[in-house]
């Protein structure tokens, strides 16, 4: 498990605290707390400028968008898995996600 933030493993912080398929460090949780301590409530949320970032510094992105997004199928296979053990059928699974019974079958048998 690693931070959906910052990256870091659980093993190089003080505390993990998951959500639905995500991570959050005590250290990201830190820098969210003092963000919102300085902000007024008049400004707007902001994500990095993909198309501004150096074709390097895009790259330099890639391997934790990839270890989040896994983090993400496997929360999510999990979730699968502890249904179809209670019985859920593929029909309800593949409703809940938006897709065909079979699709659901195929992507999580």
């Amino acid at each position: 498990m690693r931070c959906s933030f910052c990256g870091k493993a659980a093993a190089e912080v003080r505390k993990l605290i998951s959500g639905p398929g995500t991570y959050i460090c005590d250290g990201c949780v830190a820098a969210c707390v003092a963000i919102l301590e300085d902000d007024d409530g008049t400004s707007s949320a902001s994500v990095p400028e993909w198309a501004d970032l150096t074709d390097d510094e895009l790259l330099a992105h890639l391997p934790r968008i990839a270890a989040t997004a896994a983090q993400v199928e496997g929360g999510l296979r999990a979730r699968v898995l502890d249904l179809r053990q209670r019985g859920v059928t593929w029909a309800r699974i593949g409703e809940a996600l938006g897709m065909s019974r079979q699709s659901a079958w195929e992507r999580f048998k």
